[in-house]
């Protein structure tokens, strides 16, 4: 199609507004391949009498997949374009969707999953350079959030529509949302997409990929064990390491890295993904053990733990959006510090809900933590894509995408780690699986706590730094 090669400034004003309704559906079907599965580990374990650990790999393997093609979507995106790149993506949706709907055994449902990462590992860098370059001057913070805060819309309903489907039909058929979306973009993708950029003949280092994935998947893998075995767990994750460090100083080393590694040369650039990602995990802690909480020891079906999540995760959405107006027009200051702050209070809160079995209050700080996260995650990351130099957006998007998938794959699993290490081990002791499931929740929502502290303190020392250079510019 013609129209595929021409710069975003040749195409119309409706052009360019159907391009961008087409990206952040196709991001929110990303969010939904992503979180699709939180409300259905507990269901998935007892389906394959498996346990919670090894159902956490339907989540923790999708991360690591999704992180390992995050790494190849700038040099991807140069070489084949938007367009062949979103397209690619909504197909590999389809086929991992469409064989998650027939999947026989937990094997076929891993390997649906792992399909499907592809497609968020493609969209969630790629969409967001693309809106990078099509937004108008002084509204690149609000386009970003607004992309942001549509992906919350669909991590605020995948919980409910997950849960009704797993709750009346079964687990298979959770899959037929995300088969219905992938195919109703693949229809529209023909007529709305086209390339923002000119192509480049850019290889993609197949060696790099290859370390990647291993090193990612040698670490995670040792993560997730270090709770049941701990010298097992800790080999995995010095292997991992050791190869992600060698994966690291090959960048620096070819010509066509397959991770651009130079925004990290900013130092106000580093910061700040600091304090997005350490606040980020709060957001995942919340989307990955309170559907667990919430079933386990509430005993609520997952139809009705996705329900009592709709409000806390919209506000997520809402605060989001206000969260980038207020970033393009006033900066980071006091919003991020605030909304770190909420994520704290409302954490603490949430420890002495679910210690007194409170539901309700429960609910409420879940709602504070959510709206806490939206005012600092989707501004901290537009300001930090702002930093860079124009011709590095794309490699800063990736890397922003590859940290929140490594953080994800920590957050899974660290936390659903521990607590299916604390809760099997209650339970073999005769304890019962509200209780067991209590406890573990309350055990790493304190970890997350210090890691929610520490974002607060770095977010306060950010706001002093671009402080003092602002005074040395002054002077």
């Amino acid at each position: 199609m013609a129209t595929t090669q021409r710069s975003p400034l040749q195409q119309s004003h409706r052009s360019t507004t159907a391009l961008i309704i087409v990206l952040l559906a196709s991001n929110v079907l990303a969010s939904i391949d992503q979180s699709m599965m939180n409300v259905a580990l507990d269901a998935t374990a007892t389906k394959f009498h498996v346990e919670l650990a090894m159902a956490n790999w339907t989540v923790l393997g999708f991360s690591i997949i999704a992180g390992t093609v995050i790494m190849a979507a700038a040099a991807l995106l140069a070489h084949f374009g938007l367009h062949r790149i979103i397209m690619a993506g909504l197909i590999f949706s389809a086929a991992g969707s469409l064989l998650g709907l027939v999947s026989w055994d937990f094997w076929s449902l891993l390997a649906a999953r792992f399909l499907q990462a592809v497609t968020s590992g493609l969209f969630f860098p790629v969409i967001s350079a693309a809106l990078l370059i099509v937004a108008p001057s002084g509204k690149k913070a609000t386009l970003i959030s607004l992309n942001s805060a549509v992906i919350g819309v669909g991590l605020a309903f995948s919980p409910v529509i997950s849960g009704v489907l797993l709750t009346y039909l079964g687990l298979r058929w959770m899959f037929i949302v995300p088969l219905i979306l992938s195919i109703s973009l693949i229809i529209a993708g023909p007529f709305t997409l086209f390339d923002v950029e000119p192509r480049a003949n850019r290889p993609v280092d197949a060696i790099s990929v290859i370390v990647s994935f291993i090193g990612f998947f040698a670490f995670m893998y040792g993560l997730n064990d270090v709770t049941k075995n701990l010298m097992h767990g800790l080999i995995g994750m010095i292997i991992g390491t050791a190869v992600l460090a060698y994966f690291i100083y090959r960048q620096g080393r070819i010509a066509h890295p397959l991770l651009d590694l130079k925004p990290f040369k900013y130092l106000e650039f580093d910061w700040g993904e600091a304090v997005a990602m350490l606040c980020f995990m709060s957001s995942l802690y919340m989307s990955l053990l309170a559907p667990l909480y919430l079933e386990g020891t509430a005993g609520f079906t997952p139809f009705i733990a996705g329900c009592w999540l709709v409000t806390p995760i919209l506000l997520y959405a809402l605060s989001t959006y206000i969260g980038g107006r207020i970033e393009d027009k006033r900066g980071i200051w006091p919003l991020v510090p605030c909304g770190v702050g909420c994520v704290v209070i409302g954490l603490t809160g949430m420890a002495f809900a679910a210690s007194t079995r409170s539901v309700i209050v429960f609910i409420v700080c879940c709602a504070v933590t959510y709206f806490g996260v939206g005012f600092v995650y989707a501004p901290m990351k537009s300001r930090d894509l702002e930093l860079v130099p124009e011709t590095m957006s794309s490699s800063a998007s990736s890397i922003h995408s590859t940290l929140a998938q490594v953080v994800t794959s920590i957050a899974s699993a660290l936390f659903v780690g521990l607590m299916s290490s604390d809760s099997a081990h209650l339970m073999s002791q005769g304890a019962s699986k509200a209780d067991a499931y209590a406890h573990g929740f309350v055990h790493t929502l304190l970890i997350d706590l210090g890691i929610a502290i520490v974002s607060l303190l770095l977010s306060l020392g950010l706001v002093h730094l671009m402080r003092h250079r602002h005074e040395l510019r002054a002077q």
